[in-house]
């Protein structure tokens, strides 16, 4: 049997590392409110909410599992992350939004928007800055290629 030969992948930038524990932290939101909702199941029955209960359960749980899909692939460097993470985070900051508009009190929110909006703005930025930077993109084995049509292709 031959052995496996080593991937000659280049070390992971400290900038993905620390998007990793971004990353982290919003899966670990995601279980937390997972399991709060299993916890407190039947009081939140009981409440007046604008959406089932069981929206918030599955809410917590895709973002949960989502975030430990994007924190392997971000980890082991695999390309499929290095588009993913971009989607995501652009996926949870619309949903995220969109609840808060459409869902949530208002005034529960009047005071704690530009907080929000800052939060959103920031962890966007970051995470589309650093997958930009070339030693990222090396690491993912990401490289543009533009087209004729000035389609981007990625190799």
């Amino acid at each position: 049997m031959v052995p496996n030969p080593p991937i000659s992948k280049t070390k992971r930038p400290f900038g993905v590392t620390l998007l990793i524990f971004l990353v982290s932290g919003y899966s670990a939101l995601g279980w937390l409110g997972f399991l709060e909702v299993l916890r407190h199941w039947d009081f939140l029955q009981g409440l007046p909410l604008n959406v089932p209960v069981l929206y918030l359960a599955l809410r917590g749980l895709f973002w949960g599992l989502t975030g430990l899909s994007l924190i392997w692939g971000l980890w082991v460097g695999r390309r499929w992350a290095w588009v993913a993470v971009q989607f995501a985070a652009v996926f949870y900051a619309i949903h995220y939004w969109m609840e808060r508009l459409f869902l949530a009190d208002v005034s529960a929110i009047a005071s704690r928007w530009p907080f929000a909006v800052s939060l959103t703005a920031l962890s966007l930025a970051y995470t589309f800055v650093v997958l930009q930077l070339r030693m990222s993109r090396s690491f993912f084995e990401v490289t543009y290629v533009f087209t004729k049509k000035t389609r981007l292709v990625f190799q």
